[in-house]
């Protein structure tokens, strides 16, 4: 536990399984508190060294210092990001069929105020007074034809195409993230998690283990044990943050 200014402290905890179908784990992530820094990164399955791209995500994350303003912290982090995205490309130019990609999903707090930022389909969800609330919006095929009104969002999670990214870290060289910036109220809960959580654990589930079990370390565990035992499909990976008085 540690205090951010204003009363409020922190506490986090992450863990990421290969799931039960998968061999490798190509998702990685960053439970970094001293640095006030969460991220969960999701490599690009069916592509070259997607592990590799999601943890030189999350080691370039690491080595930033702790941000002293939210949105001068936030735009270090695009930046890193950015760089880190010129160098997948740069990686894969002149090979054929290689892709290095991955998903990020990042949570940065200063004070009493967190930022948001994400490419791809791992969620940021908030859980609230009780409410469970997804904060991302995923950079997928699937969630442009939601945009348009041309599925439901119970459609799109079952779509074949759910998984079809329009956004990844070292897909495009235009990358663009997307972002947003709350204030915090004592006892927000936040999760960061790649798509094999969500997929295998629906909404309600999710937020009934935020808001039964405790601590943070300890809610990320049951989190991932759950989307295992409810089928396992996919990599699992859950990051949980509490910010208390």
């Amino acid at each position: 536990m540690a205090p951010w200014s204003k009363g409020l402290c922190w506490n986090s905890g992450g863990i990421s399984d290969a799931g039960r179908v998968r061999r490798d784990n190509q998702d990685a992530y960053l439970d970094r508190p001293e640095l006030g820094l969460w991220a969960v990164a999701d490599g690009m399955g069916g592509h070259r060294d997607g592990a590799e791209a999601s943890r030189l995500i999350v080691s370039r994350l690491g080595r930033l210092e702790r941000a002293l303003e939210l949105e001068s912290g936030l735009e270090t982090l695009e930046r890193t990001l950015r760089a880190v995205n010129r160098e997948l490309v740069a990686s894969a130019e002149g090979v054929l069929e290689a892709l290095c990609g991955s998903t990020v999903a990042a949570l940065l707090a200063v004070g009493d105020r967190v930022a948001l930022c994400w490419a791809g389909d791992s969620r940021i969800y908030r859980l609230r007074a009780g409410v469970l609330e997804q904060l991302s919006r995923d950079h997928s095929q699937v969630q442009a034809l939601v945009d348009m009104g041309l599925l439901s969002p119970e459609e799109a999670e079952w779509h074949p195409l759910s998984s079809v990214l329009v956004r990844a870290v070292g897909a495009d060289a235009r990358l663009e993230f997307e972002r947003r910036t709350e204030s915090l109220r004592a006892g927000d809960r936040y999760l960061l998690c790649s798509d094999g959580l969500n997929r295998d654990l629906a909404g309600d589930e999710i937020a009934r283990i935020l808001s039964q079990i405790h601590p943070a370390e300890v809610a990320a565990q049951a989190l991932v044990r759950a989307a295992c035992e409810a089928g396992g499909n996919d990599n699992v990976t859950a990051v949980v943050v509490d910010f208390t008085a």
